[in-house]
């Protein structure tokens, strides 16, 4: 097995590169001043100081003096066995304090549903392309929205989600829907509503829309209109039945 091999080998169990190349000439020079380990391992010796040290703190190198100078010894292979036995242990160890970190260190995080909302945003085409996968997803019940129709279309088409498309995973989740909707021709469309989705016309002038407003199980997804494009989802049981319930009191209000 070459050197190259060898310290591609020594990586795999838990040495740095730099720290393999070192090790290596340490062990075929046997005792050794820094700058004859450096032109072996062919690494600046400031460098190889600072990575002797650290096989120092391993426990596969040594060190001895003899007269003015500071020689540096590899200890046998046997020894990066005890190191991996340790780092084993230590592994261990750590994945048994994670496990009593992981519910504390999510209580204070937005993670715990229920009691913290959980906030996504997204930005860009295909980042708010994955936010429409999302919203369209699953089996939350109905959803609700308020938009401005022919503006929704236009960024529905930048991320590359079109409006069919929508319509044909909307159908394939058998999602129902109620919209709020107004456009730029502010005329209301005969056609829009279809026995899936149902939807109830506002006029432009009186109420502007500049962001996608859509409700679906406990999640808020918002979509503003404007460059760059850009989408936030708020889970969170309490926010979303509020604003569901403001949607019911404008249909209700709605002809």
């Amino acid at each position: 097995m070459t050197a190259t091999n060898l310290e591609l080998e020594l990586q795999k169990v838990g040495f740095e590169a730099r720290e393999a190349s070192v090790y290596l000439a340490s062990l075929e020079l046997g005792p050794s001043p820094v700058q004859k380990i450096a032109q072996r391992a062919g690494i600046p010796r400031a460098t190889v100081y600072l990575v002797l040290d650290d096989l120092q703190n391993k426990g596969v190198v040594t060190t001895y003096e003899e007269g003015k100078k500071t020689y540096y010894v590899a200890e046998p292979p046997q020894h990066i066995a005890d190191l991996v036995d340790e780092n084993e242990i230590r592994v261990k160890q750590q994945k048994d304090t994670l496990k009593s970190l992981i519910p504390e260190l999510t209580s204070r995080g937005q993670f715990e549903k229920g009691e913290k909302p959980m906030v996504k945003y997204y930005e860009g085409a295909q980042a708010v392309g994955v936010f429409m996968k999302d919203l369209l997803s699953g089996h939350e019940g109905e959803g609700l929205g308020i938009i401005n129709l022919d503006k929704a279309i236009n960024t529905l088409e930048q991320v590359n989600f079109p409006i069919d498309k929508v319509r044909e995973r909307r159908k394939k989740n058998k999602i129902k829907s109620r919209v709020i909707y107004t456009n730029n021709s502010n005329k209301p469309i005969s056609n829009y509503s279809v026995p899936d989705t149902q939807a109830k016309f506002v006029p432009v002038d009186l109420y502007p829309i500049d962001a996608d407003i859509n409700i679906r199980g406990n999640k808020v997804f918002l979509v503003p209109y404007s460059i760059p494009i850009r989408g936030v989802s708020i889970e969170d049981k309490a926010i979303a039945n509020t604003l569901r319930n403001v949607f019911e009191l404008l249909w209700a209000n709605l002809k």
